[in-house]
């Protein structure tokens, strides 16, 4: 069992500890892999990170949590990495990055040197799916590594038309990953695992899905593409937040004229929002793709 996964999982389980307290923490020390659960809490207290107010038992809670957490993990087949680790992507090391992701599959093509994401509505248009899914497929016979969140609609077209490519897919969900959420996509996560890709979470499957997680999800959809293609989107909806995550970490947006008409709104929002998209032919996103 991994001493400082335990440490990290146990310190999250405590109330008032967040990702960001725990990389205040364990920055602060210069090997936590040598100290103990317990003196580690001890010196987040002594300098309030974390609250004096946690006694033993809630200590002994989270530690227990932890390692029974970890063990059906290794049942699971889920495998862990912190951001102390070796071999945690670099793409993933960004304002705000996970302290610890959960995973299945191969992690390691997060390193890719050529990675995009193809996001949009749950319910796209037919020709929303399509462009989708000849989204995927093209980036993956160009050899990208596809990004999406496992959702319904847009992102289950840009994972098939990836898969049906013959590359390789990365899934960012907003839940743990046993079971995977939706439940209806489960088979394409198998697929995606089968054929080289990933599938990667925050949370551990204790952990029940909330609203907020769909929005930390797409920070890390944005983060570790290298830019992203969008389908259709209304106000308001999931795909902004992703779209916005891109526009603070300056990743180009394209999409091609039709999907714009058809989501004018949602673009009227983008350009509220001062967040730019590359409104460019299908032939010339090609091009991007291919010359990329």
């Amino acid at each position: 069992m991994n001493h400082l996964d335990k440490v990290i999982i146990g310190l999250l389980q405590l109330k008032g500890v967040g990702r960001q307290k725990v990389k205040q923490l364990l920055e602060m020390i210069t090997v936590p892999q040598d100290l103990s659960f317990s003196e580690i809490v001890a010196i987040g207290q002594t300098f309030h990170i974390i609250s004096s107010q946690i006694g033993q038992a809630a200590l002994d809670a989270a530690i227990d949590c932890a390692e029974r957490l970890i063990d059906e993990c290794d049942q699971r087949g889920i495998y862990r990495k912190s951001y102390l680790d070796d071999g945690f992507p670099a793409c993933l090391n960004v304002n705000d990055h996970p302290v610890l992701v959960y995973y299945q599959g191969d992690l390691e093509i997060l390193n890719h040197p050529k990675r995009a994401a193809v996001i949009g509505s749950r319910r796209p248009s037919k020709l929303g799916a399509d462009f989708a899914f000849q989204a995927g497929k093209l980036l993956a016979e160009n050899n990208f590594v596809v990004i999406s969140g496992l959702a319904v609609g847009a992102d289950f077209y840009g994972h098939s038309g990836c898969l049906a490519g013959g590359g390789k897919t990365v899934a960012f969900l907003p839940s743990g990953l046993s079971p995977v959420y939706p439940e209806s996509n489960r088979g394409l996560a198998e697929k995606i695992c089968a054929q080289g890709g990933c599938l990667i979470s925050e949370y551990s499957h204790y952990e029940t899905v909330q609203p907020y997680k769909f929005v930390e999800r797409d920070r890390l959809q944005s983060s570790t593409s290298q830019f992203v293609i969008v389908s259709n989107f209304s106000p308001g909806s999931g795909t902004i937040h992703t779209l916005d995550y891109a526009n603070k970490y300056d990743k180009p947006i394209y999409s091609i004229p039709i999907i714009y008409d058809q989501s004018r709104d949602g673009f009227n929002q983008l350009s509220q929002k001062q967040i730019n998209v590359l409104i460019i032919e299908n032939t010339e996103l090609n091009q991007v793709i291919e010359n990329y």
